[in-house]
């Protein structure tokens, strides 16, 4: 009986083997216009900052209240208070190098996506230089004309000591 019950069991998973098919393969979650257009304004963002360019870099960013940046612990809310922030930040420094790798795109949704990469930023001010690894996020919203912009922005990094 119990040999009966084996080869039963053993016919039965056989069966399902063959109806089940091969797997599917995985669709990316993140249609590949949002990792583009991601990777796309991440590659804007660090030229405007390697050039200290305001002008480049100010179109990337939504120009509302909403709009946040975590640089350095500090939180600038709102679009005055970044464009203050990113403006005093190109006035000090003498010379900013931004490098990123390992970017990932991934779509929160129809109208949200992410940002994340390893970033190593250089930066010069007056006699002084320092460097920075660690860690870019950005999030960005796509508006009803289709572009996309930054709402949030934060850089974490450990402190050299």
């Amino acid at each position: 009986m119990t040999r009966m019950v084996m080869t039963l069991v053993v016919a039965l998973a056989m069966i399902a083997c063959k109806t089940a098919g091969p797997p599917e393969p995985m669709k990316p979650a993140t249609p590949p216009e949002v990792v583009a257009m991601g990777k796309q304004t991440v590659e804007a963002w660090r030229a405007g900052w390697q050039t200290k360019t305001f002008e480049t870099l100010a179109p990337l960013y939504a120009h509302d209240l909403d709009v946040a940046v975590i640089q350095e612990g500090a939180m600038h809310l709102g679009w005055s208070s970044v464009e203050a922030m990113l403006k005093d930040r190109f006035v000090r420094a003498t010379e900013i190098r931004v490098r990123l790798k390992d970017v990932q795109v991934v779509a929160q949704g129809a109208e949200v996506a992410t940002v994340v990469a390893t970033m190593v930023r250089e930066s010069v001010e007056g006699s002084s230089s320092r460097t920075e690894t660690g860690t870019l996020s950005l999030v960005l919203r796509r508006q009803p004309d289709g572009a996309w912009l930054i709402v949030v922005e934060h850089f974490s990094y450990r402190r050299q000591s």
